[in-house]
C-alpha cells in the first residue's frame, strides 16, 4: 500500500521479564520462541502491508546497534530509526515518528505496533488491520481491540458501543474485570493504533500543544537535540489522545493468539505444556510438579514436587517465583537497580557492535573477560588511564595495535598493552574472532576508556 507506513515501538526496558530481560538487552531484542526476535517478528507480520522502506523503528538512543543489527535483513532504511534521547511513553514517541511521516509524505497513513508483542496467527492480525486502514481513511483514530477471554488484571480494557469508543480503563481490579467480561462490550487495550500522520499530529495539536509546537522545532532541525526533548512531558498515547478525542473507534481481532507478553506467566500462557501442565524450557529433571515454568540455558535444573511456580535460570540471576506474583518481578528489579547491582543492567555476557564480552572473573585488581569480535570489525582506538591489559589469542587471528606499532597474533599467542597505551583490537579474517583479556589494576570499569577513534561515532 503506497501511502501506508508502520511505525513499531522498540524502547521499552521489559523489567518484568527479569532476569533474561535487563537494561542493555531488553525483551523486544530476545528470541522467545522461534529464531527471530520479537522485534524481527513484528517487522515479519506487517510486511505484508508495508513495504520495508516504509517501516520506522522508534527506541532509545542506547539501542542503536542492537536495532540496526536486527533490521539488516529487512533492508530497513537506516533514516527510518528513530533515536529518543531518553523515554517519553508512547505519546511523544508517536508524535515523532507522525511528524516524520508527515514531512514525507503529507498524506501517509502509519500503522503503530509495539514490538514485545506475541501474536501467533498473523494471517488474522492482517485482516484486522486491512479493516482498521480502511477505517482510518476517514480520518478516524482505529484502535485494534481485543475480545478478552479471562478477567485479566494487567491490560487496560476499552468499553465499546458497536465500533464507537466510549471510555478507557487502565489495568482495573478482579472484581471491575470480572463485570468487564460478563458485560461482552468491552476489549483488552492491545496498544495496537491506525491512524493518518495528519490526523494525529492534529489531535495532539488540540490536547497535547506543547508537544506539538515540540515536534514542529524538531523535525524541521537535521538531529534531534536532547536538550528540547528532555523538556518534554512523559505521556501515554491512552491517556494524551484517545481518551480525550472524539475520533476514536474500535476494530476487533478475533483469535489472534494475542499476549503482550507483559509477565513470566503471560509468556507461559503461549508455549507449549506437558501432561503435568508444566512448560519445561531448560535442561531440566523434574519430579511431580504440576503448573510450573522453567526457562534456562545451560546448566541443570531439578525441580521437585512445585505447583504454580515459575523458575528463570540465567548465568548470574536465579528468579523463583509463585505464577500469581510475576507482576511484582519488577519491584526485584527497582531493588537491586537501587542497590546499585549491575544485574538489573547487563548480563556477564555484553554485545557491542562489534561483537561481546563475557566476565569470567572479577576480583580485586583484576578482571578476566571472554572477547569475540566479529569478521572485519574492529574496536575504537582507545587507552586507559588505570589498568593495563593483557591478550592471549584464544581462536582465528588478531591484529593489534599498540602505540605506533601493529602486530598480528594467532591462536596460543599474545601481547602486553601497558596502562595508558593508545591500542586498538581488530579482526581481519573472515572468522569470528576469541580472546582472553586479562585487566591489571585498582580501576577495572568500563568508563575507563577514552576513545581516539571510532567506527561506530560512540563517544
Amino acid at each position: 500500500m503506497k501511502n501506508t507506513y508502520a511505525v513499531i515501538l522498540a524502547g521499552g526496558v521489559g523489567s518484568r521479564f527479569w532476569p533474561l530481560s535487563r537494561e542493555l538487552e531488553p525483551k523486544q531484542f530476545l528470541q522467545f520462541n522461534g529464531k527471530q526476535s520479537l522485534l524481527q517478528q513484528t517487522i515479519q507480520r506487517v510486511l505484508p502491508l508495508v513495504a520495508a522502506q516504509n517501516i520506522y523503528v522508534v527506541s532509545n538512543e542506547q539501542y542503536k546497534f542492537q536495532i540496526q543489527h536486527q533490521v539488516a535483513e529487512f533492508a530497513v532504511p537506516a533514516a527510518n530509526i528513530i533515536l529518543e534521547p531518553q523515554g517519553k511513553n508512547t505519546a511523544p514517541a508517536i508524535g515523532l515518528a507522525a511528524a516524520h511521516i508527515f514531512k514525507r509524505d503529507p498524506q501517509g497513513l502509519m500503522i503503530v505496533l509495539p514490538a514485545d508483542h506475541h501474536i501467533s496467527r498473523p494471517e488474522r492480525l492482517t485482516v484486522a488491520l486491512k479493516k482498521a486502514i480502511e477505517a482510518a481513511g476517514d480520518d478516524r483514530l482505529v484502535t485494534i481491540g481485543i475480545k478478552p477471554t479471562s478477567a485479566h488484571t494487567g491490560y487496560g480494557y476499552i468499553k465499546a458501543q458497536g465500533s464507537k469508543v466510549v471510555k478507557f480503563t487502565e489495568k482495573p481490579d478482579k472484581k471491575t474485570a470480572e463485570k468487564y467480561l460478563k458485560t461482552g462490550s468491552y476489549f483488552w487495550n492491545s496498544g495496537m493504533f491506525v491512524w493518518k500522520a495528519a490526523v494525529i499530529l492534529d489531535e495532539i495539536k488540540a490536547h497535547l500543544p506543547e508537544l506539538y509546537r515540540t515536534l514542529a522545532l524538531i523535525v524541521e532541525a537535521k538531529e534531534l537535540d536532547a536538550r528540547i526533548w528532555a523538556k518534554i512531558s512523559a505521556i501515554s498515547i491512552d491517556y494524551g489522545i484517545l481518551e480525550k478525542s472524539k475520533r476514536v473507534m474500535v476494530i476487533p481481532a478475533k483469535d489472534l493468539g494475542w499476549s503482550d507478553l507483559g509477565s513470566w506467566s503471560a509468556f507461559s500462557a503461549t508455549c507449549g505444556k506437558d501432561k503435568n501442565g508444566n512448560v519445561l524450557q531448560a535442561d531440566c529433571v523434574d519430579f511431580d510438579s504440576k503448573d510450573i515454568s522453567v526457562f534456562g540455558k545451560g546448566r541443570l535444573v531439578a525441580t521437585i514436587g512445585l505447583k504454580d511456580v515459575v523458575v528463570v535460570d540465567t548465568d548470574d540471576a536465579l528468579l523463583v517465583c509463585d505464577k500469581g506474583r510475576t507482576e511484582d518481578v519488577k519491584k526485584v528489579v527497582d531493588h537491586i537497580k537501587h542497590a546499585k547491582r549491575s544485574e538489573h543492567f547487563t548480563h556477564k555476557t555484553v554485545k557491542r557492535p562489534w561483537g561481546s564480552y563475557t566476565v569470567i572473573n572479577n576480583a580485586n585488581g583484576f578482571k578476566v573477560k571472554l572477547v569475540q569480535i566479529e569478521p572485519k570489525k574492529r574496536l575504537s582506538l582507545q587507552r586507559h588511564l588505570y589498568r593495563s591489559e593483557h591478550w592471549v589469542v584464544v581462536e582465528g587471528e588478531a591484529k593489534i595495535t599498540v602505540d605506533r606499532d601493529v602486530y598480528f597474533r594467532k591462536a596460543n599467542q599474545s601481547i602486553y598493552v601497558p596502562k595508558k597505551g593508545i591500542h586498538r583490537l581488530e579482526n581481519p579474517t573472515n572468522t569470528p574472532l576469541k580472546i582472553v583479556e586479562v585487566q591489571c589494576g585498582q580501576y577495572l570499569e568500563e568508563d575507563d576508556i577514552e576513545r581516539v577513534e571510532d567506527d561506530f561515532l560512540r563517544k
